[in-house]
């Protein structure tokens, strides 16, 4: 049993790997393809923020580690279904060039996985709702309509156009106020909150983007490009670090997860091992945390060319300005996740404010070809994950 479970931790951090060059593009993109930064230093930035974000907490860890299933009834075996299913649909959807969600990739490989092993009421699809399925709806559309109104408020500040810029950043307060009341008369609130230090880091960060963007009131459009390459160089980093702050837990989860499950099952460490290799409680093991943060950022500092093209270039042709929007957008919306413990798809939250800051120009800009082809990546992330989790394991079943 302690050779499967070190089998399911390699290949958790293989999985975070993975997830690093697949997902590298969500922080990145748009500071590539508009020549802010070449990408090799673009990948190195955001993989030294990644790990930064992925230290700061572990409350979606904790989500993925009993959130969805009782470790109790986990086995080894059906985390690495979860985790092989995960990786396998990452892979395709990074051969193509599609940016597909590898939050839901795992979920949906861990559903799979523990439907095969135990059954339909074994895993908890009440869950799923409320902190996936609801979340995959609800976090685009934030951050779809947080980049409409940051672009348009940006306009309008550059023009000098300062009542309708209040008019903009009002509309942004209203969608802000209806999501915080909506969570509170849900009760989902209360029922997920889980880290702070995600409150207090967008605090810091919206004071000194604010006071960037101030600057661009009324320039002249020499100091707006030179500003806005500035600010995106910002918000780039904005979006690495929160990045970091989500993706890289789910791969802390499903090693704790790992853990319970062994300890769960009356199995012991061997007498070598130290007892700090196993978590205290639902606490994340540091070492955990530690190996998480380093393997996302290594696969970050690999890169994800195919799909930075598709995010970069294929949905609209993006500028300095848009780009900051976007990635403003985006940042808010997934560090408001983490604080929530809501494993978020990041790809999701920037994608959807791309099309956001597109949309705001007018419509047509974006193209809703490529954007459809991704939303129907979205739909199926979920339920082909599962089945390949589903066939892995059976196939696992027969040998352990």
């Amino acid at each position: 049993m302690v050779s499967l479970l070190i089998a399911v931790v390699v290949m958790a951090i293989v999985f975070d790997y993975i997830n690093g060059f697949h997902d590298a593009a969500n922080a990145i993109a748009t500071v590539v393809s508009t020549g802010v930064l070449p990408i090799r230093a673009a990948v190195l930035l955001a993989a030294v923020l990644n790990f930064g974000g992925a230290m700061l907490g572990t409350a979606v860890a904790k989500t993925i580690a009993s959130g969805f299933a009782d470790p109790a009834i986990v086995t080894q075996s059906v985390v690495l279904a979860a985790l092989v299913g995960a990786s396998i649909w990452n892979l395709i959807t990074w051969w193509y060039g599609i940016p597909s969600s590898s939050s839901h990739a795992l979920i949906g490989g861990l559903a799979g996985a523990v439907v095969a092993h135990a059954g339909v009421g074994a895993f908890k699809w009440t869950a799923l709702t409320q902190k996936v399925l609801v979340p995959l709806v609800a976090s685009p559309s934030i951050g779809f309509v947080f980049a409409f109104f940051i672009m348009i408020s940006l306009v309008w500040l550059v023009r000098g156009q300062f009542a309708r810029v209040a008019l903009a950043l009002l509309g942004i307060a209203v969608v802000a106020a209806l999501v915080y009341g909506g969570l509170h008369l849900t009760g989902l609130w209360t029922a997920l909150s889980g880290a702070k230090h995600e409150t207090k880091l967008a605090l810091g960060l919206m004071v000194v983007v604010t006071l960037g963007v101030i600057q661009l009131y009324g320039a002249k459009p020499p100091k707006v490009a030179k500003q806005s390459r500035r600010l995106q160089l910002l918000s780039a980093s904005m979006m690495a670090f929160s990045h970091g702050s989500n993706d890289a837990q789910k791969s802390m989860g499903i090693i704790t997860l790992a853990l319970l499950s062994f300890g769960a099952g009356g199995h012991a460490l061997p007498d070598w091992a130290p007892s700090w290799l196993m978590p205290k409680g639902d606490a994340v093991p540091y070492w955990v945390i530690l190996a998480c943060a380093a393997a996302i950022a290594a696969g970050t500092a690999a890169g994800g060319t195919r799909i930075i093209k598709t995010m970069g270039t294929k949905i609209i042709r993006i500028t300095p300005l848009q780009g900051f929007a976007a990635e403003t957008a985006g940042s808010l919306t997934i560090l408001g996740a983490s604080q929530l413990g809501i494993p978020v798809s990041t790809t999701h939250c920037i994608n959807a404010c791309i099309m956001g800051v597109g949309a705001s120009k007018r419509l047509s800009a974006v193209r809703w070809g490529v954007a459809t082809n991704i939303l129907i990546a979205w739909v199926l992330t979920l339920p082909l994950s599962a089945a390949i989790a589903w066939v892995s394991m059976k196939v696992l079943a027969i040998f352990f």
